[in-house]
């Protein structure tokens, strides 16, 4: 899938405290370091809110979820109609997307059963349909919103 997430940093507040860089987020409404990690969700978060024109009350960053017992946080979840539609794994730029980071959002997945499952590094992005009957999981070539 080609998103060229470096369009959006045009967007980004980012400011220096003392020796770290701050970065604004628009949904939780507050600053955070700068962290590769961090700069990949605010750079998709951008895209959403100015590409697909999505209303920052759609966007769910960092909530806890309870999978198998153990709390864990999603980077971030899209509803659409009050429904979760798109869960998001963001990874730093500098980390492969390997079988693992699939396996973690599909673990995460068993619990929140969204459709829609998408990996992040930045600069390589996945994004995968879930069939819940079937059980079969496809990868899509380009990124869907709507049903």
């Amino acid at each position: 899938m080609k998103i060229d997430l470096s369009t959006y940093h045009q967007y980004l507040k980012i400011e220096r405290r003392a020796r770290e860089r701050y970065i604004f987020d628009p949904i939780r409404k507050k600053f955070f370091i700068v962290r590769p990690e961090e700069l990949v969700r605010q750079s998709w978060i951008q895209y959403l809110l100015h590409e697909k024109e999505i209303s920052p009350s759609s966007i769910a960053v960092e909530k806890q979820v309870k999978v198998f017992g153990d709390q864990k946080r999603f980077d971030l979840l899209l509803y659409m109609k009050g429904k979760p539609r798109i869960l998001f794994e963001f990874k730093s730029f500098k980390a492969a997307i390997t079988e693992q980071v699939c396996r973690q959002i599909a673990v995460y997945n068993m619990e929140l059963k969204v459709p829609l499952l998408l990996i992040s590094n930045g600069l390589e992005h996945h994004m995968f349909k879930v069939d819940f009957t079937s059980g079969n999981i496809e990868e899509l070539s380009e990124f869907q919103v709507k049903q």
